[in-house]
């Protein structure tokens, strides 16, 4: 795109997409104009496209989908792909080398892993409408021999530690509930923000996302917490999670989004532990500048699945619930929502919670 007169540029991402169909054709369905007017938009591709590789041993649960789907993200005009997720190798290295393959030839920036973990470092960066915009991605989930080494393919990790404390006294309540401690490993951490710091000297913007949480679970671990802050510290305007199925909170930070879990946009594979919960979902876009991500706003949609997403109306059935319980979910970090037309604004919170 043309460079212009003002450095900013209109950005727009979504949930995770694991599409498993016959063709590529209409993948994103009436969500693909809009992400390609936007100028900048990137998604998470939560497994591999290829017809190669067999099944890891010990992976419980597995996807993949063939490489003609990669017609849908053409069609929807993406600027990249986030490829670090604990699905990218559930067929093996041979999937994996061929979806990058297949990314490369049909010139699609992927970020988040790679042949070593050399590769898995590097920043997609891209010039926008006169804005340079850099994008770096992690997992924290790490099937085993899914982290990069200095001579394996994986993706780009980010480990963490967790501990189960009793909330009782088990001797008098056998069995009661456990508090789950989380940290982020400080090496992992003290990595990402060397790598942010580093891109941002190069950028006017700096994207992060983050493969992360409990899968089918509402609630944000402290370990989420701590990578987003860290993260905008070093001087990202914006960090983005998937993996957990359901929608997040959303929260702020120094005025910038953190944006826990969106849901999945696209995902044929239904789980035998889905619930209708799954079917929530809602794009997130804004504004990118100099100055950060600032007009932030959602639009609700309905997962695809088999078909695809259907954009909601925030004023009505299932997309008014989407506002409702996201509203709900980040009440607790200061976050207010408020709809406006078809769009919801996210309204940053003012004192400690900002």
């Amino acid at each position: 795109m043309a460079r212009g007169p003002f450095k900013s540029c209109t950005f727009l991402t979504g949930g995770d997409v694991a599409p498993d169909r016959k063709t590529g054709r209409n993948l994103f369905g009436k969500t693909a104009p809009l992400f390609r007017r936007a100028d900048y938009a990137f998604l998470n591709l939560e497994h591999t496209l290829a017809r190669s590789g067999s099944l890891m041993k010990g992976k419980p649960t597995h996807h993949r989908g063939k490489p003609e789907l990669i017609e849908g993200f053409i069609e929807a005009g993406f600027d990249a792909l986030v490829v670090a997720n604990n699905h990218m190798f559930d067929f093996g290295v041979e999937s994996f080398f061929d979806t990058m393959a297949l990314l490369e030839a049909k010139a699609i920036p992927y970020v988040g892993a790679g042949k070593n973990l050399r590769e898995v470092k590097k920043p997609v960066v891209l010039d926008r409408n006169g804005l340079r915009i850099g994008l770096l991605a992690y997992s924290t989930t790490l099937p085993q021999g899914a982290a990069a080494g200095i001579d394996e393919p994986g993706v780009n990790p980010m480990r963490v530690s967790t501990a189960y404390t009793p909330r009782r006294n088990l001797v008098e309540y056998p069995g009661s509930e456990a508090l789950v401690i989380t940290k982020t490993d400080s090496g992992d951490l003290a990595r990402m923000k060397r790598e942010i710091r580093a891109l941002k000297k190069k950028t006017d913007a700096v994207l992060v996302y983050n493969h992360w949480g409990a899968s089918m679970s509402h609630d944000v671990h402290d370990y989420q917490t701590e990578i987003g802050r860290a993260a905008i510290d070093a001087g990202a305007c914006g960090v983005f999670g998937g993996h957990q199925h359901v929608l997040q909170g959303v929260a702020f930070y120094k005025g910038c989004p953190i944006v826990h879990c969106t849901g999945n946009l696209i995902f044929d594979i239904v789980e035998p532990f889905f619930t209708a919960a799954t079917h929530q979902t809602f794009l997130f876009g804004g504004t990118l500048s100099k100055a950060g991500l600032s007009d932030p706003y959602i639009i609700p949609c309905r997962c695809g699945i088999g078909s695809a997403p259907a954009i909601l109306s925030p004023r009505a059935g299932a997309g008014k619930e989407i506002v409702r319980f996201l509203r709900e979910l980040s009440e607790p970090f200061g976050t207010g929502l408020q709809v406006r037309g078809n769009k919801v604004s996210l309204i940053p919170p003012k004192g400690p919670f900002s």
